[in-house]
């Protein structure tokens, strides 16, 4: 119980989700990129200002709650298709450069997010081991 509540008490449940939305929406963008020229294929992607908002009111619930009564673990992207683009002729939209920085960026906040949380248990394994860094 002590472990528990001393984890959760944090930013690592928020920087928890925010790796797995990374995780889903690199699945979702290397999808796009293997079936771009597929015919008839919808690009899907996940809203990141949703999924924001959705953290963000989560956190603001917390703040007003007891230690660990607010948890994160049901709050995900949910995909759907993909609106930025060139509109080609047979239907779809489809942009190889922007599906390329669509990736970058997602990586960039991915690497981001696991390096905060590698931070946040490093200093909480140097509390624990009564170590100064």
């Amino acid at each position: 119980m002590f472990i528990d509540r001393l984890i959760n008490q944090g930013n690592a449940p928020l920087l928890e989700q925010w790796m797995r939305f990374t995780e889903e929406r690199h699945r979702l963008i290397a999808q796009n990129v293997v079936n771009i020229s597929t015919p008839g294929y919808k690009p899907v992607d996940l809203d990141e200002g949703k999924f924001t908002a959705m953290l963000r009111d989560r956190a603001d619930a917390r703040r007003n709650a007891a230690p660990g009564r607010v948890r994160f673990d049901d709050i995900g992207g949910e995909a759907s298709n993909a609106e930025h683009g060139i509109l080609f002729h047979d239907g779809q939209n489809r942009s190889m450069e922007q599906l390329m920085t669509d990736q970058a960026k997602n990586a960039l906040m991915h690497n981001m997010v696991v390096e905060l949380l590698r931070r946040q248990f490093s200093s909480l394994e140097a509390a624990l081991k009564e170590r100064v860094s």
